[in-house]
């Protein structure tokens, strides 16, 4: 009897260490999009006499609302605990967004959205899709779809899907990280060529 209870126990002991009960069997590389050098080149001149855009936080589904490195086949979202982004999707482009729109020529930016700053529109968004695509033959797919608001945020003056689709190289952390950063770079200059075109007298 004893011995049956010290085979369980040395079971339950190897099973722990395995990584079989409980937690992760392999510990995250954690990823970042784009680089700190880019943040140098940034417009950081505040102008007060454009009117502003006030970015609100971004959203996604519980699926993409994770840390985890997302490889999908088709429809099928799986996570790969080998790799872990630094926030989640959403998390991300909350940083991302600010310096990508503050050299627009008609509009200043303020990101996070404040309530009380006074601004012409208000921009939200909600990212669809941010993972490594292996159906396509390894293609990092980003997408946001995004709301543009008036000042009150009460009227909804127009939405747009932008989309951005690279190849990643080799199923390493490394090309996945470089695949979403060039991704991401592509979906932000798109969204600041939107709305720095964007005229609600042309609009109505």
């Amino acid at each position: 009897m004893i011995k049956n209870i010290l085979s369980i126990s040395l079971l339950v002991v190897v099973l722990f260490a395995a990584g079989c009960i409980g937690g992760k069997s392999v510990e995250s590389s954690y990823l970042r999009v784009g680089s700190n050098a880019e943040l140098k080149t940034v417009c950081e001149e505040v102008r007060p006499d454009l009117p502003a855009v006030a970015v609100k936080r971004f959203t996604s589904l519980p699926a993409l609302d994770r840390e985890t490195v997302i490889l999908a086949n088709g429809p099928v979202l799986t996570p790969d605990y080998r790799w872990s982004w630094e926030g989640t999707p959403a998390e991300i482009l909350d940083i991302k967004t600010g310096p990508a729109l503050s050299c627009m020529k008609n509009y200043e930016v303020v990101a996070p959205y404040r309530p009380g700053v006074e601004r012409a529109l208000i921009l939200s968004g909600v990212v669809m899709s941010f993972e490594v695509q292996r159906s396509e033959g390894n293609i990092f797919k980003g997408a946001v779809r995004y709301s543009l608001w008036d000042g009150s945020g009460k009227r909804l003056l127009a939405r747009k899907l932008i989309e951005a689709s690279v190849p990643v190289k080799s199923l390493t952390g490394r090309a996945i990280a470089n695949a979403a950063g060039t991704a991401l770079e592509s979906i932000l200059a798109q969204t600041a060529i939107w709305i720095d075109g964007y005229s609600e007298e042309a609009n109505p």
